[in-house]
């Protein structure tokens, strides 16, 4: 796979590059999903600025507090972690092919100053040639959770998809749809009116789709007219039975329809048509969405401690330092509460 088609499959690189932001999972957004979040490259003032919310700057020294702040765990703990990690993962070329490509994106969009500053607050202490082995210990440390909350299912994924649930994405162009009613003036069903372009959008996309160096996801970003997902990809989260109901019936029914994987084709609702993906309703799927792992681990947020130290118990490494075991004790203790 060539360089252009591997920024195509980790498109997402791109969409939410802020600085280093693995202490709050990769996907910032997550966290401000009601929220008009822009991702910056500016600086204002002579000072950095990492991202946008509301149209209000976020700068980069508050953004760094932030995560103190709200990660209070003494940072010889990350060391701790990258040992632990380092002992029980080893590298695979998928984890180096991913984290190359995001440490290309950072280099290419960030000063050197500002990726080291964030990179010596992880506790990386060799500059930018530490970038490349951050991710791959963020893409191992998402394995240590995913294993931690599978042998935990019944703590953290226990009715997580409600009944008959999976988690869809879509992609929507919008087109002008005439209702079809019954003798009792009930919709049963949309038919679409699409203009010459929008006709050749959705046949565009449709190929794009069947690129096997596309995800949905990328095309999703790239196409999809749905303001509220297309920068997630389309990702709507999970949809059930419980929750069918936010959404037009002609869309709910088609996604609840779709096997495991599965595409559909195009959908007609009261917006435009519709392509709907299944990405599945296992709890390995769930665990391999990137959303529903980054909403559980900030729902969970000694999740991260806890899975870190499962895997240090198997491997047989210990903490010594009483002051950090205090803390991690008091994270794990005060979450539990």
């Amino acid at each position: 796979m060539d360089t252009k088609e591997l920024l195509k499959k980790y498109w997402f690189i791109g969409v939410v590059a802020i600085v280093l932001i693995g202490f709050i999972g990769f996907y910032a957004a997550d966290t401000y999903k009601n929220r008009e979040i822009t991702v910056d490259t500016k600086q204002v003032d002579g000072k950095y600025v990492v991202y946008s919310l509301d149209d209000e700057d976020v700068y980069a020294d508050d953004f760094y507090n932030t995560l103190y702040d709200s990660y209070g765990v003494n940072i010889s703990f990350l060391s701790y972690e990258r040992a632990v990690l380092n002992k029980t993962f080893e590298v695979t070329e998928e984890m180096s092919t991913s984290a190359a490509n995001y440490a290309a994106n950072i280099l290419s969009r960030y000063s050197a100053s500002d990726i080291e500053k964030s990179l010596k607050s992880a506790g990386y202490t060799g500059g930018v040639n530490d970038l490349q082995e951050y991710y791959i210990n963020l893409e191992k440390r998402d394995l240590a959770v995913k294993e931690f909350v599978l042998a935990n299912a019944d703590k953290y994924l226990k009715d997580a998809t409600g009944t008959n649930g999976r988690i869809i994405y879509h992609i929507l162009v919008k087109t002008e749809v005439e209702a079809v009613k019954d003798e009792e003036d009930n919709v049963i069903e949309y038919k679409a009116l699409p203009t010459e372009e929008q006709t050749a959008k959705l046949n565009s996309i449709l190929e794009a789709l069947k690129d096997e160096n596309n995800t949905f996801e990328y095309v999703a970003y790239q196409n999809s007219e749905d303001n509220g997902t297309a920068q997630y990809g389309g990702n709507l989260g999970i949809v059930n039975e419980e929750n069918r109901g936010n959404y037009d019936p002609f869309f709910a029914e088609a996604a609840m329809n779709l096997k495991d994987g599965e595409v559909s084709e195009p959908i007609v609702s009261a917006y435009g048509y519709h392509i709907i993906y299944n990405a599945g309703s296992s709890n390995e799927a769930l665990l391999n969405d990137r959303y529903f792992l980054s909403d559980l681990e900030n729902k969970n947020q000694s999740l991260i401690i806890e899975a870190i130290l499962k895997k240090a118990d198997e491997a047989g490494f210990a903490i010594v330092d009483e002051d950090l075991k205090a803390q991690i004790e008091a994270q794990i203790g005060g979450e539990e509460e």
